[in-house]
This record gives structure tokens, C-alpha cells and sequence, in this order.
């Protein structure tokens, strides 16, 4: 395949069965049931007022509640995914129901949220979960991916030393996935950023305090219509985005290329930061670095249970239930929950807002497709110097949310749902783009050129079938930062029509019931684009153009 494997999840790369699982339907109908029937029916407190009583915190003041938060949102982030993970691994049946249930928590859209997580929790609280909660499944995908690549050799050894369960868990499989959910903590830091500074400032409207954050800060200057205000809180949050890159994303990047299996990629420079290079010149800080990794030894060499001996494949599988009757019986569950919570008669209406929502999506992607292929193979021609520029401005302007651009987009004109959702969504295609052309192989390059290809005949014969691979895998990840952004375009244009401009106006209002009916058909909507469309035309394009 060209370009970096990387670019695609495992399950694409392992040609696993690409349609939509019995089990997956009824997790997400069973959740969906359980939480209409165990939540509270009355509403929550409605926000009445777009302005908020207290006077707003200075901007420094505001950048420290931000950073405080994206501490805490990766801690729990860290927690929850060596737990999840430690669970799964420990317990085979567990991990069995875990990993549908990860494929079905990787599409609810982590916005989506907010309002039914306000209705249980405390405001800061709320904020560090729906900064976390999309990025907590995917770390935890990552850990068990790199579970199915373990090298059998490593498997016999942990045996013959009579490794526990939590010893191989520590000193065996987290090592090997460590660069792995690297990789993939870097690729969602982008929505990370959309999801903590949304619901810092919808946070602010549905708690009338202005004490939320950059994100409050930023809301709050676009209701007041103060254009100064808005480019100055912009500044702040990109120098804290660039600060938290340099201090902890690229330091931890380079980290764990010491944990590849294969070594480190002898042709890529490690990711650098100036932090990094003060912590290695800084006598305490490589004392406590020390301390930290005795530490995690230590915790690791625990002989907690028994000596655990890797069975073959037949004998630790776990029976799967029945896929075609469950959906039906949880389908029959979710009917009788909507229609206790008496939500029957918003069906129609959400099924048709499903629909818009759906459209914009699908022509976010297609508007990608259209203006990166064409983009970026005309930069790939013009040479490597020129492709690498752009390659590092785009990453660049991938970094900043997008959300922070769209009062710009109304006040020109540009309020369209598809371009909004562009905006955040554009940068991955052009990433891969980029790499997938970088990665055709000068053998067939030098061939084109003898055969005189040019023009039309060029892209047909060789640059659009030698990138369809990893521009199909690519769209997946495209995606992700759209749904996650859906609520927030939608609620951005005048018309106000979507299934997520719809949640966002319930979670104002505090209805929690139509909130979680509303991210079901959501979520609903995520699965069905991403199984029955995006992931086979992943396969297809792998299996067809491989080179």
C-alpha cells in the first residue's frame, strides 16, 4: 500500500468484514433504552439568557482554566484507557464485549454529549469528559490492536517466565502499543481542541457563569460582537495549542519510537521541541524522569494473580451470541423506551433532520475530495521542496479549531453547513494526499515518463489509482472531526435545519430525553456511513490498487 499504514485503522488493514454488526445495533439500541429509562424524565434547568450574570475572568486568567482543563482531560483520558484496556486483557469475555462496543462508542460524537453529562455532573466536569470521551475510545482501540500484532515469540517468552496477567499486561503489551496510541493521540488532538473549547462555551450559556475557559471567552465575545476580542482570545488559544504541542505531543511522539518492535524510521527525523531538549540538559528534570520510569517498573514487576499461559486461538474463543436475533429484541426495547419517555411523535421530524445532516456530511467529503486530489497532486509535481512547505502548512493550520472561523464565515457570506464543516475536516485529506503522492515509487514514475504520459491520461493511468488506497482509508479519518463539529455548523446557519443544530437547541433547552434520542440517531447515522460506505470503499480501493 502506498504511503504510511498508519493512515488506515487495523481493521482495514486485516480485510476484516466490512458490514454492520448485529452486536454493534444492539449495544447502541440497549444504551440508548437503558438511558431513557434510567435518566431522570424532567428536563434540567433551560438557558434562558445568552448572557451570563458574573463579569467575565481577564483572557490569562481564562488560558490557566483552559490548560487546567486539557491536563485533566488527559489524565482521565490515560486512566480510563489503562483501565478499559488492563480490563480487557485480563478478562477474555469482557474483551469480547468491549470491542464492538469501542466500535460503537468511536461514533458517538463527543459534543453530543454535553447536555445529557451536564444533567449528572458539575460544569468542569462535564467539560473534561467531552474533551476525553472520544479520545479515551480510540487509545483504547489502539492497545488492543497492537494486542493482534503481538509477535508470537514475545507470547512464548511472557509464558516461559511465568508472566501474571497484570505483568504481561505491563512489561509486555503496553510497551509494544505504546507507539501506536501515540500516533493515534496525536491524530485526534485536533478534535480534542473543537470538543474542550465548544463545551467550555456552551458550558457557559447552560450554567450562566462566565468562568468556562478560553471557549466561554470566545462565545462571549461573539455575542457581545466584539472582533478584537474574539482575534485576541484566538491568539491565546492557538500560542496554548502550539505550547501543548511542543511541550507534551511531540516530546511523547519521539518517546515512543524507542518502543517500535522494528526500531525507529531511520529516513524521519524524531519530532523535536525545545522542551525536550531543556528537560535532557536538566539534571532534576532527568532525576524525576528516572523516578517516574523505577516507578512504572516497579508497578510492573507486581506478580498480581496467577501465571497466565496464552491458549491457542480455538480454545480461548468466546462463544458469540445469536447477531440476528439480538437487534431485533433490543430494537423492540428502544421502541417500548422512546415510547415510554413519550417521544414517539419527535421520530418523523429527527429521522428527517437525519437526513439533512447525512447530506451535509457526505458533501463535506465529496468538497474534500474535489479540492485536495487536484491541489495536491499539482504540488507533488512541482517538487519535493514544494510539497514539504505545504505539507507543514497544513498540519499547522490543522491545529487550530476551526469553530473560531465561523463567525468570519457568516459575516462573509459562507455560512453553508458543508463549508463550515469543511473548514475542520479538509487539512486530513490534504495530508494524505500529499503522502500518498509522495509515496509513488519512481519506478513507476520513470516508466509514465517513457511512455510519454501526460495530461489526463497521467492522473487516470498512475497518480489517481496510485492514491485511491490511502485516500479512501483517509476519508475514515476525515470524518471524525466532522461529526464531532456537526452540531455547531448546523447551529451556525440562519436556516438552523440538522440533526445536530437540533441536538444542540435540546441541550440548551435542557430536554435530556430528546437529547439522547436525537445523539442515538446520530451515532445511528456515524455507523451506517462509516460500515456500509467509507470502510468498503477502503477495502475495494486497497485490494484494487495495491502496489
Amino acid at each position: 500500500m502506498t504511503g504510511s499504514p498508519m493512515a488506515m485503522p487495523m481493521r482495514i488493514m486485516h480485510r476484516w468484514r466490512q458490514r454492520m454488526s448485529g452486536i454493534e445495533l444492539s449495544i447502541l439500541f440497549c444504551a440508548t433504552a437503558f438511558a431513557l429509562l434510567v435518566l431522570p424524565r424532567a428536563s434540567v434547568a433551560p438557558v434562558l439568557s445568552a448572557m451570563p450574570p458574573a463579569a467575565p475572568l481577564p483572557l490569562w486568567d481564562m488560558a490557566g482554566l483552559t490548560v487546567l482543563h486539557v491536563i485533566l482531560s488527559l489524565l482521565i483520558v490515560v486512566a480510563a484507557s489503562l483501565l478499559l484496556s488492563g480490563a480487557a486483557c485480563q478478562w477474555p469475555r469482557f474483551r469480547a464485549f468491549l470491542i464492538p462496543a469501542l466500535s460503537v462508542a468511536r461514533a458517538v460524537p463527543g459534543l453530543g454529549l454535553i447536555g445529557i453529562l451536564a444533567a449528572l455532573f458539575p460544569p468542569t466536569l462535564t467539560i473534561m469528559l467531552v474533551a476525553a470521551s472520544s479520545m479515551i475510545w480510540r487509545i483504547v482501540t489502539a492497545v488492543l490492536d497492537a494486542e493482534d500484532t503481538l509477535p508470537p515469540a514475545l507470547d512464548e517468552v511472557a509464558t516461559g517466565l511465568r508472566m501474571t496477567g497484570w505483568q504481561r499486561f505491563w512489561r509486555l503489551q503496553m510497551p509494544v502499543a505504546v507507539p501506536l496510541t501515540t500516533f493515534r493521540a496525536m491524530q485526534t488532538m485536533p478534535a480534542f481542541w473543537v470538543r474542550l473549547l465548544s463545551a467550555e462555551g456552551l458550558m457557559m450559556l447552560m450554567s450562566h457563569q462566565a468562568t468556562g475557559g478560553c471557549g466561554a471567552a470566545a462565545l462571549q465575545a461573539m455575542l457581545d460582537h466584539h472582533p478584537l476580542r474574539i482575534v485576541e482570545v484566538s491568539g491565546i488559544i492557538l500560542l496554548l495549542i502550539l505550547v501543548i504541542d511542543q511541550a507534551l505531543m511531540r516530546p511523547m511522539v519521539g518517546w515512543a519510537q524507542r518502543y517500535r518492535p522494528e526500531g525507529p524510521f531511520e529516513e524521519r527525523a524524531r519530532p523535536q521541541s525545545w522542551l525536550l531538549t531543556i528537560w535532557r540538559r536538566t539534571k532534576l528534570m532527568l532525576w524525576l524522569s528516572g523516578g517516574v520510569s523505577d516507578a512504572l517498573v516497579w508497578i510492573g514487576n507486581w506478580r498480581l494473580g496467577r501465571p497466565r499461559s496464552i491458549l491457542p486461538e480455538r480454545h480461548r474463543t468466546v462463544r458469540e451470541l445469536p447477531e440476528a436475533l439480538l437487534p431485533v429484541v433490543s430494537l423492540f426495547l428502544l421502541v417500548y423506551a422512546v415510547y415510554h419517555a413519550g417521544l414517539l411523535g419527535q421520530v418523523p421530524a429527527d429521522l428527517a433532520e437525519s437526513v439533512l445532516t447525512l447530506s451535509h456530511v457526505c458533501g463535506t467529503l465529496l468538497l474534500c475530495v474535489l479540492v485536495w486530489v487536484p491541489l495536491g497532486l499539482v504540488i507533488s509535481e512541482h517538487g519535493s521542496s514544494l510539497r514539504n512547505v505545504c505539507r507543514m502548512a497544513v498540519m499547522a493550520c490543522g491545529l487550530f479549531p476551526a469553530v473560531l472561523l465561523y463567525p468570519l464565515c457568516r459575516e462573509l457570506g459562507l455560512d453553508s453547513p458543508v463549508i463550515l464543516l469543511f473548514l475542520g475536516a479538509h487539512w486530513l485529506v490534504g495530508i494524505v494526499v500529499l503522502d500518498a503522492a509522495k509515496a509513488i515509487p519512481s519506478g513507476l514514475r520513470q516508466v509514465a515518463a517513457g511512455l510519454r504520459l501526460r495530461g489526463v491520461l497521467l492522473w487516470r493511468r498512475l497518480l489517481l489509482p496510485a492514491i485511491a488506497p490511502e485516500l479512501c482509508g483517509g476519508l475514515l479519518t476525515a470524518v471524525v472531526p466532522v461529526w464531532n463539529a456537526v452540531m455547531v455548523a448546523e447551529a451556525f446557519v440562519p436556516s438552523d435545519s440538522g440533526l445536530g443544530a437540533a441536538l444542540l437547541s435540546e441541550a440548551l433547552s435542557g430536554a435530556v430525553a430528546a437529547q439522547i434520542l436525537a445523539l442515538m440517531l446520530l451515532t445511528l447515522l456515524s455507523m451506517l456511513l462509516d460500515r456500509l460506505v467509507l470502510q468498503p470503499l477502503a477495502v475495494n480501493a486497497a485490494q484494487k490498487y495495491t502496489i
